[in-house]
């Protein structure tokens, strides 16, 4: 079974060719049976301030993992680098649930992350060919994993212990809110925002979207947005949108 958690898409993207290659079932994290009991377990998830998004993290923590599963896999989507995640997420399963991560991979995927300066989607080159590095590198790691590869390939960037153990607290701590998420004039009040939001924690109580607190920093409402009306304060006008294809 591959459990998944995805914001924008480009995880969903990555969890569905990897259950069509593998010819193994996927499912949210969100639908997943609370005891795991498959022979292999396949984690996929974003990377959010190089670490496993807090909503992913509490539930590995969870969720039950049975006798019954020998082989724990994680493939998780980045922008660039992942720092130590796979390290965190290894740890995790050990306090947890007394388990060892048989493989970790990592997989570039196109940039969603606009919240700061500086910060902004690919070009329509760069998203192409990142986008197509993925499709082949998702055929070496398929065979890893059918092939029960005891294996780690990730790319964890410079500095990773920094940007992990010391960035990471701190971003979630003082830039992980949506308070400053707010809609223009321009919205239509279509609702995609609230649809595509993984945690529901977007809803229409007047003609404008509100946002509850819970906020995961996926940024699935500024993608989706037909109109291009929803910011994250002032950090976000100018910028683009990634627009997720519909398969990797």
């Amino acid at each position: 079974m591959i459990c998944y958690f995805s914001g924008t898409g480009n995880t969903r993207l990555v969890a569905e060719a990897l259950g069509a290659l593998l010819d193994d079932a996927i499912t949210p994290i969100t639908t997943a049976p609370p005891v795991i009991e498959d022979v292999t377990l396949g984690l996929v998830f974003p990377i959010y301030a190089w670490g496993m998004p807090e909503i992913f993290a509490k539930w590995l923590k969870d969720v039950k993992i049975s006798a019954q599963v020998s082989y724990i896999y994680m493939v998780c989507t980045c922008g660039d680098d992942i720092g130590c995640t796979d390290k965190t997420l290894r740890k995790s399963l050990l306090i947890h649930h007394q388990r060892s991560l048989q493989a970790a991979f990592s997989l570039r995927m196109p940039n969603t992350y606009v919240s700061l300066p500086g910060f902004d989607v690919d070009s329509e080159a760069l998203a192409e060919q990142k986008l197509a590095v993925a499709r082949e590198e998702l055929k070496v790691i398929t065979e890893h994993i059918r092939l029960r590869h005891q294996i780690v390939q990730v790319v964890p960037g410079r500095f990773p212990r920094l940007k992990t153990y010391l960035l990471r607290p701190f971003f979630n701590r003082f830039l992980l809110s949506d308070k400053p998420f707010s809609a223009t004039p321009d919205c239509i009040t279509c609702r995609t925002c609230e649809r595509v939001c993984p945690v529901q924690n977007i809803a229409f109580t007047s003609s404008r979207p509100e946002w509850g607190g819970r906020c995961t920093g996926c940024l699935a409402c500024y993608h989706h947005c037909p109109q291009h009306c929803i910011h994250y304060g002032k950090k976000t006008y100018g910028k683009g949108q990634y627009k997720v294809p519909k398969t990797l």
